[in-house]
C-alpha cells in the first residue's frame, strides 16, 4: 500500500500542474509562476518515484533531498491529520512508518542542511 495507493492521483496532479505552468505562461506571460508550477510537478514527479518504486533516500543532489524531506514530512502529516479529522486512531503499522519516516527525517534535514551551508 504506503505511496502506491494515491499514484494515480498524484499522476493527475503532476498533469495539472504541468498544464497549469504552460496555461500561465501563455496567458500570463509570468515565467516566474510557471517556472514554480513547473518545479513542483518535478518533485512531485521524483516523489511518486521514490515512493512507488520503494528509492530508500537520494543524496547526490539537493532537490532530491529536498524532495524526499517534503514526501517524507507529507506522509507523516497525513496521518495525523486522519486522526484529527477522522477520529480514526492510527495502528500499528502507521505508527512503525511514522516512526520510520521522523528518523529519516532526522537524517536527511541535517544532510540537506550541510549541502545549503556548503
Amino acid at each position: 500500500v504506503g505511496g502506491k495507493a494515491l499514484y494515480g492521483a498524484a499522476l493527475v496532479g503532476n498533469a495539472l500542474l504541468l498544464t497549469g505552468a504552460i496555461a500561465i505562461l501563455e496567458l500570463t506571460h509570468h515565467r516566474m509562476v510557471a517556472a514554480c508550477c513547473a518545479a513542483c510537478a518535478c518533485g512531485l514527479q521524483n516523489a511518486m518515484c521514490t515512493s512507488h518504486f520503494g528509492a530508500v533516500v537520494r543524496t547526490t543532489h539537493v532537490t532530491g533531498t529536498l524532495t524526499d524531506i517534503g514526501s517524507t514530512t507529507g506522509r507523516v502529516a497525513i496521518v495525523y491529520i486522519r486522526r484529527l479529522l477522522c477520529g480514526a486512531k492510527s495502528n500499528i503499522v502507521e505508527l512503525a512508518e511514522v516512526g520510520v519516516d521522523l528518523r529519516k527525517l532526522l537524517v536527511l534535514l541535517p544532510m540537506w542542511t550541510s549541502f545549503f551551508a556548503g
